[in-house]
Order: structure tokens, then C-alpha cells, then sequence
């Protein structure tokens, strides 16, 4: 699963610095970031354990301040969640920024490395997570959109690696 991983995050990598000439850092000149607000839900599997629970919690999004590509957004997205499956709970906060490409209006797909810390209740050690997902958004009005993202994530206590179906309703407070 890990050569999977780097072999996904060295395309990313390759990909994105063939169009890093058009680049800006340190600069908002979209100047809107665009905030956003989601309810998520879905489901996570956790990969030592035999059956797969729910996951729910809020997302913060927006465009990023750090980064700008010429042509397409980088939406960074502050996700805290909550997995429930019988005896385990575990809540997690996570940076996940997604590189979106718009394939028709209103509609994106999006791709991104995740990082996060993660706690299961009972247990003193807090778990640091990595990841990357791959996502689709569509902006069903001017404020309102929907969104579904798949996600693998790893973690430094290999039972609390999981893989995530995740949808999102989510509300644009600027556009």
C-alpha cells in the first residue's frame, strides 16, 4: 500500500510542477477565498477491523492564500470528523487541500494530500495521519453545493488506516 501511495503522490508531484511556471505563492489574486461550510457523512473502513462505520463532522473550505495555479484552484479544506463503530471512537482533524480542475460549469474534480491528527477515545496517544483523496463537486446554485470524495488514509498506528466515502452539502458564505 505505501509504493501505491508514493507512486500516487510522485504523479501528483510530476504533474503539477510541469505547470508550475504559472504559479504564484504567497499571493491571493483571485482575491475572494471563497469560504465554504459542509455537513459530511459517510462511511470509513478501518483496515484491522472487519466492517466499516460511520463518519460525520463539519468541513471548513476555501481558496488557498499560499498558493495559486494559473488556470485551475487550489480549495484547502479543515475537516474535523467523528468515526463511530461499536467500542471505537475516533475523532479526527485534517488539512486536505485539493488541486480542482473544472470539467464543465459548476462541476470539479478535485485531488489532494491529507495530514491530520487523529484521537481514539480510551487511548492516551494521539495518532498523526496522511493520506491522499480524490473528489467531485458540484455547485448547485450560487451558495449551495454538493460533494463526494474518496479518500486513503494512513496512519503512524496501523489500526487506524482507513479508507473514507465521504459526502458533503455545504454552503459558500462569499462567491
Amino acid at each position: 500500500m505505501s509504493k501505491i501511495l508514493l507512486s500516487s503522490l510522485l504523479l501528483l508531484g510530476m504533474s503539477l510542477s510541469a505547470q508550475a511556471e504559472n504559479w504564484t505563492f504567497l499571493s491571493n489574486k483571485k482575491g475572494n477565498p471563497n469560504y465554504g461550510l459542509a455537513l459530511i457523512g459517510g462511511s470509513a473502513d478501518l483496515d484491522e477491523h472487519d466492517s466499516s462505520g460511520d463518519l460525520y463532522g463539519v468541513e471548513l473550505s476555501f481558496v488557498c492564500p499560499l498558493v495559486q495555479a494559473s488556470e485551475h484552484t487550489i480549495r484547502q479544506q479543515l475537516s474535523l470528523t467523528k468515526f463511530d463503530k461499536n467500542s471505537i471512537d475516533m475523532y479526527t482533524l485534517e488539512a486536505n487541500p485539493h488541486y480542482l480542475y473544472q470539467i464543465e460549469s459548476n462541476t470539479y474534480i478535485g485531488v489532494g494530500p491529507s495530514l491530520g491528527l487523529s484521537k481514539i477515545e480510551g487511548e492516551s496517544d494521539i495518532i498523526t495521519t496522511f493520506g491522499i483523496g480524490a473528489s467531485l463537486r458540484k455547485d448547485i446554485t450560487e451558495k449551495l453545493f454538493l460533494a463526494t470524495e474518496f479518500r486513503k488514509v494512513y496512519a503512524t498506528k496501523s489500526y487506524a488506516d482507513n479508507v473514507r466515502i465521504i459526502l458533503k452539502a455545504g454552503y459558500y458564505f462569499q462567491k
